[in-house]
């Protein structure tokens, strides 16, 4: 990636300490740099390539643990054991969820999973082999090297003997700008492809195949949940398969849907076709709502927005394709305050790198609280939740001419996300048809995910006891620093021999010439509680030393810059990682199940990659993170006073 995001804050300009005397080398004038989009709170130019793996299963998977939960829940009422039912609260929580089904004996089996070789589909695909295109099967989306789902479908059909793809419809033909297809699939493993490979869906000669998604969490194991997350499973939408992005690292299922799911996809992009046949082929969203979620505050709604292509991602897609960051950017070429930034690989692992919705008429995302969007019909929007019930004939469903199983129903819809709610990031789901609606409101995360919220807004209180008994209770707060513009001999010049190194003990300490302070002790914040000496306490008098400005954040500064990539040389012990170990009681977030309080938001238990409950035992992890706080660079305090943001 050319742009490295954020180059500015890895402050490793100099290793070593000298003197105020030492000689200068000659400075190089830099070139002038293009002007950063304006769309953008920093300037980054994503690179995205075609390497390494992904990850694809076949086949429905039954998920016992979530159909127990089911069976055995109140799901009008948040997971409440049913009055009426068996009492199966084994743990005697109050809640109905994976701990009591694994007391009850019920489990996730592992299953199989296909591991694709980007470089390996690629060399195929380029050979033609189907007839459906060298490389990708839509050029019109996505540029050379790059694929969609639909290609990895074609892959497996060239290189396995046991699925196929018959009946194949181009996009042209299709009315709907899909391939449409049947497949087939021994999903027995007899050789034959017959009814015998049937189960509750067609796997032969099936007409109502599509797939569901998910990406790599890292290490987040809460995300792998299963009835109130993304589930092993993964997440089902209404897109086009064949213009959806696949991101390295990802996985994909590919199964048999129910003949309702088929038809309610279908009428979603008849919809949308149609839509945009009456607009003359522009892409007009005839409702965007914005909820800022302040009881003074009236939600924002624009009629008729017409999207156009900014081409934020020439990396992955053709000049022209529109995709749903698109709809924000229209916005703000409309008179909306419309920003975004970028997340990179996160101190989870997790390989993110896209534009994400940041700020929107002055209401900006803190990590833990942004902004949420959606995007379809709005008569889709009940359609996935745990207590579901498909009643898509009704006028709020659609007034569609379709009767679903109750038992088609369950299987496919009674999930938390799905349809117009899923985790794609909205630079690369794709638009080039319009939608009903779309929807953007603010939510904090902090409780459904049991994370601790220090904001560098507030002035904040934190016990640094292990315990949390209140014995070692300390404020944070950042501070102002000196104003530049004044004669001040105190404040830190480029010719510092220390220029651009953040943590000043490094040179400047009891072991070290020059002393400072006439020898005298070191300033320590002693007000707030500390008792070491803070690089960022020492700013309040001589500067930043060289910082870079921030880039608009306030919160949880480690979630970007705990990683190889980007984890900031020369800040002490937030330039480090250490082991954090449960059985010493190093590890809080077992105990912060917020599930197990009043009220319930989420189910934010860690999970396995199936969705069985697996607490977190054993991990590496920068001091600053969900487990600790530095004592000497605590985050975001330092972090916003040597690197304040732009006004």
């Amino acid at each position: 990636m050319k742009g490295k995001l954020y180059s500015a804050l890895l402050l490793s300009m100099l290793a070593g300490c000298g003197s105020d005397d030492s000689p200068q080398a000659p400075v190089t004038p830099e070139e002038p740099k293009p002007e950063k989009s304006k769309y953008l709170t920093m300037d980054i130019k994503p690179e995205a390539k075609f390497t390494g793996e992904f990850y694809v299963n076949l086949g429905r998977y039954e998920d016992p643990v979530t159909h127990w939960i089911h069976d055995n829940s109140d799901l009008d009422n948040k997971d409440k054991p049913k009055a009426d039912g068996p009492d199966v609260d084994f743990n005697k929580d109050g809640w109905i969820d994976e701990r009591d089904a694994h007391l009850a004996g019920i489990y996730n089996p592992k299953e199989a999973t296909i591991r694709i070789d980007a470089a390996k589909m690629h060399q195929i695909l380029m050979t033609n082999p189907d007839g459906l295109g060298a490389g990708t099967a839509r050029p019109d989306i996505f540029v050379h090297g790059h694929y969609g789902v639909f290609d990895a479908l074609r892959y497996l059909a060239y290189t396995r003997n046991d699925l196929k793809i018959e009946n194949i419809v181009t996009p042209e033909n299709s009315g709907r700008d899909t391939f449409e297809f049947e497949i087939s699939w021994d999903s027995n493993g007899d050789g034959v492809f017959d009814e015998q490979d049937n189960d509750v869906y067609a796997n032969f000669q099936g007409k109502d195949w599509h797939f569901r998604s998910k990406y790599d969490g890292g290490e987040f194991k809460k995300i792998d949940s299963t009835i109130s997350g993304i589930g092993p499973q993964g997440e089902l939408t209404y897109s086009r398969m064949d213009q959806f992005w696949i991101q390295p690292g990802m996985t994909i299922r590919f199964q048999p849907f129910s003949p309702e799911m088929t038809q309610r996809r279908h009428w979603v992009q008849n919809r949308e076709m149609a839509r945009l046949e009456e607009a003359g082929g522009k892409v007009i969203v005839p409702t965007m709502a914005i909820d800022y979620k302040k009881k003074d505050v009236q939600p924002t709604v624009i009629k008729n927005l017409e999207v156009t292509a900014h081409n934020m991602r020439p990396d992955i897609f053709q000049p022209g394709v529109i995709t749903k960051m698109d709809v924000y950017l229209s916005a703000a070429d409309a008179g909306q305050d419309i920003a975004f930034n970028y997340w990179p690989t996160l101190s989870t692992g997790a390989k993110i790198e896209h534009f994400a919705l940041f700020r929107i008429n002055g209401v900006a995302s803190d990590v833990g609280r942004g902004w949420t969007t959606g995007y379809g019909e709005m008569a889709i929007v009940k359609d996935f939740t745990r207590n579901s019930t498909c009643d898509f004939s009704s006028p709020a469903g659609g007034n569609m001419n379709l009767e679903v199983d109750p038992e088609h129903c369950r299987i496919d819809w009674r999930t938390n996300f799905g349809g117009w709610a899923v985790h794609i990031m909205s630079d690369v789901w794709v638009m080039n048809q319009p939608v009903e609606y779309v929807y953007a409101e603010i939510k904090s995360h902090y409780k459904v995910w049991g994370m601790p919220e220090f904001s560098g807004k507030d002035i904040m209180e934190r016990d640094f006891s292990q315990a949390e008994d209140g014995s070692d209770i300390m404020t944070l707060q950042v501070f102002e620093l000196p104003d530049n513009s004044e004669p001040d001999n105190a404040i830190l010049k480029s010719t510092h021999f220390g220029w651009g190194i953040a943590d000043c003990t490094e040179c400047h300490n009891e072991s070290k010439d020059p002393l400072g302070h006439g020898g005298h002790s070191w300033p320590i914040n002693s007000k707030d509680g500390f008792d070491k000496t803070q690089p960022y306490y020492c700013a309040t008098c001589h500067g930043s030393n060289g910082a870079p400005q921030g880039h608009n954040e306030t919160a949880r500064c480690f979630w970007c810059h705990d990683t190889k990539e980007n984890r900031p040389l020369h800040h002490g012990d937030a330039s480090t990682q250490r082991r954090y170990q449960d059985y010493k009681g190093e590890i809080k977030s077992n105990t912060h199940i917020y599930n197990t309080n009043v009220p319930k938001d989420l189910n934010s238990l860690p999970r396995d990659s199936m969705g069985n409950y697996e607490e977190y035992t054993d991990l590496m992890s920068s001091v600053n993170s969900d487990w600790d706080m530095s004592r000497v660079f605590p985050d975001p305090y330092s972090c916003m006073t040597c690197h304040p943001n732009p006004n």
